[in-house]
C-alpha cells in the first residue's frame, strides 16, 4: 500500500506547509503550533515512495519526522531573506543580487 503524504499550506504564516501522514489528523500536532499555523488549507497529496526528491524538503527527513511525531513542518525562510537582502540593497541604490550570490552570505 502507498505511504501517502497530505501537505497543508498556512493561511496565517507565509511559507508555511505541515506535511500529515494522515488526511486531517491534527490530532498528532501540538495545540500551539496548530494555534500559530491557524487554519489549514490543503494542497497536496502524493504518494512518497514514487518520489525521489521533493523541493526543500529532505525526502529521509520527511520520512523520520512523520514516522516520528506524524507530522512534519516546513518553513520557507530563504526567499523572505533573500528579498530583505535585495529591498535593502534597492534602498541604497544597488543592483539586485542573484540568488547563487545571495547563498554565499549566509554559508
Amino acid at each position: 500500500m502507498a505511504e501517502l503524504v497530505y501537505v497543508y499550506k498556512s493561511r496565517r504564516k507565509a511559507r508555511t506547509y505541515l506535511y500529515l501522514k494522515e488526511k486531517d489528523a491534527f490530532s498528532t500536532v501540538p495545540s500551539g503550533l496548530m494555534d500559530a499555523f491557524g487554519a489549514p488549507h490543503f494542497v497536496m497529496v502524493f504518494a512518497l515512495e514514487k518520489r525521489r526528491e521533493l523541493p526543500k524538503v529532505k525526502i529521509e527527513d520527511l520520512r523520520l519526522a512523520l514516522n516520528d511525531k506524524g507530522y512534519f513542518l516546513r518553513i520557507d525562510l530563504e526567499e523572505e531573506e533573500e528579498n530583505l537582502l535585495n529591498v535593502e540593497r534597492a534602498r541604497h541604490g544597488l543592483p539586485p543580487l542573484e540568488k547563487e550570490r545571495i547563498d554565499a552570505f549566509f554559508h
